[in-house]
């Protein structure tokens, strides 16, 4: 028997436009199922990097939920693309990415690409609404420096909004090594400028 769980009377996903960026149509259709549970009912599905940049000219988007390994060169890269353009509307966009690695070593490069959460695959209903939970609740300031701009850094769960304490199914927040080449600046707006004018 499933387990439903309801979305609290504060946390109000409905018309709030979610994409999920992730490259297993399957993956996506579960997470959608979940949003869909929460009483989200403006979902985008995307399976690649080029397709996220096709949306986000096209639309607003409120939330991205992005694979790590995301074709071609990896959701970490496309976080700072997003984040590092100055004129992009999307920038301050809050965005979760989903790994299945939890080496601890690794969730400064999630952080430090500017990634609002981490969540861990194979992903649970639960897990998906602490963290969207997170992120409706506890929103962090963005901080704009030299080399970084996102979320204020300084951040680590001490329990989850509402007084839910971590259940013992819960994974580490951590993400493994990212897949493909980084990009460099010239790349990102090379990548921005290619969508914008409809180029492959």
């Amino acid at each position: 028997m499933s387990r439903v769980i309801a979305t609290p009377p504060n946390m109000n996903l409905r018309d709030l436009v979610i994409l999920i960026a992730d490259p297993s149509s399957y993956i996506s259709m579960l997470i959608h199922g979940m949003l869909r549970g929460f009483g989200a009912n403006k979902i985008l599905e995307v399976r690649n990097s080029n397709g996220v940049l096709q949306t986000l000219t096209g639309q607003k988007i409120d939330i991205m939920i992005c694979d790590m390994h995301l074709p071609p060169h990896g959701g970490l890269s496309l976080t700072r693309a997003i984040r590092s353009k100055t004129d992009n509307e999307h920038r301050t966009m809050p965005i979760l990415i989903m790994s299945s690695d939890a080496r601890e070593a690794t969730i400064k490069r999630a952080r430090d690409a500017g990634a609002n959460m981490v969540i861990a695959k194979p992903i649970s209903p639960a897990s998906l609404y602490d963290r969207l939970s997170w992120i409706a609740f506890n929103p962090r300031k963005f901080v704009d420096t030299a080399t970084y701009f996102g979320p204020d850094r300084r951040f680590k769960i001490e329990g989850y909004p509402g007084g839910v304490g971590r259940r013992k199914s819960d994974k580490e927040l951590d993400v493994g090594a990212e897949s493909g080449p980084a990009l460099a600046q010239d790349d990102i707006d090379s990548l921005f400028s290619a969508v914008r004018t409809g180029q492959d």
